[in-house]
């Protein structure tokens, strides 16, 4: 018999756009990320939450993958192939974030994402807005934690 722990794993956002372009909608935020979840192991992602310490985001999807792929660069539209699509985990679709003064956060609960980390325990994510804004003010202004449920 398995039992089943819970774990949150949090990635930062890296390769942010801190100049003067802004962002449109489509965009893909920053570079990839990547949460590890342990070796071979298998789970379910059960909530997410995004925090955005530059409060200037509105909704937001993330792509999960098993692997690194080729999806694309910074404030530009992803762009990825077939062959990379397949390997695909699933998509998180995070709501326009509250406000909360200096920082904007938002949170999902209730979402259930099979998931099966690759043989290094790692799963990749990439963010791509779905509202225009302004650029950020540091290149990790973005957080993403996942809230696991594991089969061990």
């Amino acid at each position: 018999m398995t039992s089943l722990n819970q774990i949150l794993v949090s990635a930062t956002s890296t390769g942010l756009t801190t100049a003067t372009t802004t962002y449109t909608d489509g965009d893909i935020l920053g570079a990839e990320m990547q949460f590890d979840m342990g070796t071979n192991t298998y789970g379910m992602i059960l909530g997410a939450q995004l925090v955005d310490a530059a409060d200037i985001i509105g909704a937001v999807d993330l792509f999960l993958f098993d692997r690194s792929v080729t999806f694309g660069s910074d404030n530009a539209a992803p762009s990825i192939s077939d062959a990379d699509a397949l390997f695909t985990l699933g998509v998180i679709e995070f709501p326009y974030p509250k406000d909360l003064g200096g920082n904007r956060m938002a949170h999902i609960d209730s979402i259930a994402v099979p998931v099966k980390a690759n043989a290094s325990g790692i799963i990749y994510g990439r963010l791509v807005t779905r509202s225009g804004h302004t650029f950020f003010g540091a290149a990790g202004n973005l957080q993403v934690n996942l809230h696991f449920s594991l089969d061990v």
